[in-house]
């Protein structure tokens, strides 16, 4: 946020008008596209809808990749165990991740929510993904920094871990393994 703009006042009106609102929610869930989203937002925040644009071309340019959790990724898939991903992201955003990071392509499938209309923590989504690829929920250990998808991919029967971005977590997801 402070790379986009240095005012304090702009980033909050970001934060809790554009990322923080339901609207956005809806772009990951893929019931309203950017050009649809970028107006609305726009609107609710004063800016023109170039700045805007501006706003969310820096924010897909910015999705960078935590060092701890790639190095993770990198080390199962050497030790080839079949990776999915099951993200909520608007398909503008995942199509940018994947060019800039190709090793997404190594993953055995995944589900991108805003290609399904369902978003976790629905459980309806993380069905989806087991039912396309034939994954048992039990025989699979899912991983989430978000506690609302841990409890729910819980309920649903799979084995999970919370991730925080630190050595004993990776740790934890290891020992699991």
């Amino acid at each position: 946020m402070a790379e986009f703009t240095s005012s304090e006042y702009e980033q909050e009106l970001l934060l809790s008008n554009v990322l923080g609102h339901s609207d956005w929610l809806s772009l990951d869930r893929g019931t309203m596209l950017l050009a649809e989203v970028i107006p609305k937002f726009s609107a609710r925040v004063g800016f023109p809808e170039s700045r805007m644009e501006d706003f969310f071309v820096h924010v897909q340019n910015h999705l960078t990749l935590i060092n701890i959790s790639a190095n993770l990724v990198e080390h199962l898939l050497a030790l080839n165990y079949p990776l999915y991903y099951l993200t909520n992201m608007s398909n503008a955003f995942f199509e940018t991740l994947n060019d800039n990071h190709p090793f997404i392509g190594e993953f055995k499938g995944g589900i991108v929510s805003a290609n399904e209309l369902l978003i976790k923590p629905e459980p309806e989504i993380f069905e989806l993904l087991c039912q396309r690829y034939k994954l048992k929920p039990e025989e699979c250990l899912f991983i989430d920094d978000n506690a609302q998808n841990i409890a729910i991919a819980r309920e649903l029967g799979f084995e999970s871990v919370q991730f925080v971005p630190n050595e004993a977590c990776v740790r934890q997801i290891m020992d699991k393994l």
